[in-house]
């Protein structure tokens, strides 16, 4: 296994906590399989810590790639900040992340999966939906923006929670990969701008059963690493 690789699939390891998501068992289990790759690799802590000469990287969604009901758009804000990336939407309006490797490609994964969670929970309450289908669009809009709302709420406050117990190596490895994205984004002459909140009308209805939906999604790292993640716009 090349050194990289192998220090990426630590670190994702190491990233699997309470604070991130995962549950009591799966944080210990990812801890001692952590534990036991340093061991037998005889990697130090010191190892797995980010320099300063490690460059971000842009993760681009494949050209001709859909965003239905605008579910990702919705989403990778708060999934750029979970991941320590930066988000925005590119020349060809697909989404770009900005990020060291593992980060970037867990963003994109997460996205991904969040998007599939919001679309199946979407079908689940269409189905059996009698609304007539002038009135079906704000059935939609309102679930969609429930359930995005929601899973982006969470992730925020897994965030903040996580930023108020990192330890002093924590916040300097937070301070590098800041860096680090801030040095690719000059480089790559891009010039990010704040958003425009939209404004659509929605069923309240719908928009409630989404934030209920929004409460069960998952946001836990795979336990493989980054190895086999999924592109943008699977």
């Amino acid at each position: 296994m090349k050194r990289e690789r192998l220090l990426d699939k630590i670190r994702a390891l190491l990233s699997k906590t309470t604070d991130n998501g995962c549950t009591e068992a799966e944080a210990l289990a990812a801890l001692d399989k952590a534990r036991a790759m340093m061991d037998a690799y005889e990697i130090t802590d010191t190892d797995l810590q980010l320099t300063k000469a490690e460059a971000a990287v842009l993760r681009s969604e494949p050209p001709g790639s859909r965003d239905p009901h605008n579910i990702k758009r919705y989403l990778c804000g708060a999934v750029a900040e979970f991941c320590d990336c930066k988000a925005w939407r590119g020349r060809d309006r697909g989404l770009v992340f900005c990020g060291l490797q593992s980060d970037a490609q867990f963003a994109t994964w997460l996205l991904d999966n969040l998007a599939l969670f919001v679309q199946g929970e979407l079908v689940k309450h269409l189905t059996g939906n009698l609304t007539l289908r002038g009135e079906r669009r704000f059935v939609i809009n309102g679930f969609v923006a429930g359930c995005t709302g929601r899973i982006s709420s969470r992730l925020q406050e897994l965030t903040q929670q996580s930023k108020a117990a990192a330890a002093g190596n924590s916040r300097a490895l937070v301070v590098t990969k800041a860096a680090a994205i801030t040095a690719t984004i000059e480089k790559a002459g891009i010039q990010l701008r704040s958003g425009r909140a939209s404004s659509r009308r929605v069923d309240g209805a719908s928009y409630r059963a989404g934030q209920s939906a929004g409460d069960r999604a998952s946001f836990g790292r795979p336990v493989n690493g980054t190895a086999g993640m999924p592109r943008l716009g699977r």
